[in-house]
């Protein structure tokens, strides 16, 4: 079965949804603006981007270009972008050998030596700090585009040590599709507030993560989904793209215990689109579409590789994974891949190069197969 539209249903085992198109899509028609707040130039720039989304898409349009520049279909979208800076630097002091839970941004060693922590912790204009998962790069034995090792048993939890690397910031599973994709959709069950924890300790930084992204021709990385928040308890959308910076995070967030739509596709060579709709934290239903310039991704689907992610993150080279942090009932389902909206089909074990947990024995998973399964990650 392919779906040709988000105006379809679909159903999986017991589960069925519908996605309503949305009313309002936008383009730049004759001498129109999209946005008369914008240049004239800006508008060319935005119309483009927005006739390249899929149609439903096209309601609620945040572009952001390769250098940082903010592009908006809709004046009020401007402010729901926040710029993360990354922290510099991190000193800490520990006496003992157990890790310490502390609640200040510095820390002390014994031997008075420094940690330069720069690759996932950032902060905003107010202070705030926010973990983020390394970017990985793309499995050994798929860059170049080209397979050179057997790829990975499809059981639950088997892992092929090119794809499977504990980078040292927190535990995760993936599942990596075949290169040569553009276009994925996927359902997610956001956990409950009592299926989440994470361990309030700023030395672990613990955060737990929903996403999707992948590789590009060229081989850089992004990640893009939602990201929790222990303060309050939902979920922010997000975009991290190798070579662009520090990550960018947004507003409104998502409320928890809820089903989210999620896609993420390239509308067009060197952008990248993540698409969530869902209830946001008033109970709105809403869909937030959030493109940014990504090198080397391909609108055919040459040389991409998608995956689709659970984490609980960790400051590199801080992770403890028996701190106590959980993220229990994160359900993948409803998965579809292909090379466009028009031209896609049922995500599963043919269209996968493989899966990984790491460390395997602190993710569980209820597998059905996958475009399908529900992931536990607990940290004890």
């Amino acid at each position: 079965m392919k779906v040709k539209s988000l105006c379809t249903w679909v159903v999986v085992g017991m589960l069925s949804f519908s996605v309503t198109c949305s009313a309002g899509a936008e383009s730049l028609q004759g001498g129109d603006l999209i946005n008369p707040n914008m240049s004239k130039s800006d508008n060319a720039i935005l119309s483009k981007i927005i006739n390249s989304l899929d149609p439903e898409d096209r309601e609620n349009v945040t572009y952001i270009d390769q250098t940082g520049k903010v592009f908006v279909n809709k004046e009020s979208l401007r402010k729901e972008v926040i710029p993360l800076e990354p922290v510099s630097q991190v000193t800490y002091k520990d006496t003992k050998s157990s890790l310490p839970s502390v609640s200040q941004d510095t820390y002390k060693r014994s031997e008075s030596s420094s940690l330069s922590v720069t690759q996932n912790t950032y902060k905003d204009s107010m202070g705030q700090i926010y973990t983020f998962p390394v970017l990985q790069p793309k499995p050994d034995c798929m860059v170049g585009n080209h397979p050179t090792s057997t790829p990975m048993d499809f059981s639950t939890n088997s892992a092929s040590f090119p794809v499977c690397r504990d980078l040292r910031n927190g535990v995760y599973r993936g599942v990596y599709s075949h290169i040569g994709f553009a276009w994925a959709m996927t359902r997610i069950h956001l956990p409950s507030k009592k299926e989440i924890y994470e361990n309030p300790s700023k030395y672990t930084g613990s955060t737990g993560f929903v996403y999707m992204g992948g590789w590009s021709n060229t081989n850089n990385a992004v990640d893009a989904g939602l990201q929790h928040s222990p303060k309050y308890n939902d979920w922010a959308p997000f975009l991290l793209i190798e070579g662009n910076g520090g990550p960018l995070t947004f507003t409104p967030r998502f409320e928890g215990d809820q089903d989210i739509q999620m896609k993420f596709y390239v509308p067009s060579d060197g952008v990248v689109a993540l698409v969530i709709s869902g209830n946001d934290i008033s109970g709105t239903k809403v869909t937030k579409t959030y493109a940014e310039a990504a090198s080397g991704w391909t609108a055919t689907g040459n040389g991409n590789l998608i995956k689709r992610m659970t984490n609980m993150a960790q400051i590199q080279n801080h992770e403890d994974y028996r701190d106590g942090s959980y993220i229990k009932n994160v359900a993948w389902y409803g998965s579809f891949i292909g090379s466009s909206s028009g031209d896609n089909i049922p995500w599963r074990g043919s269209q996968t190069y493989g899966f990984c947990s790491s460390p395997r024995n602190k993710v569980f998973i209820d597998f059905v197969h996958a475009g399908t399964e529900t992931i536990d990650i607990i940290l004890e």
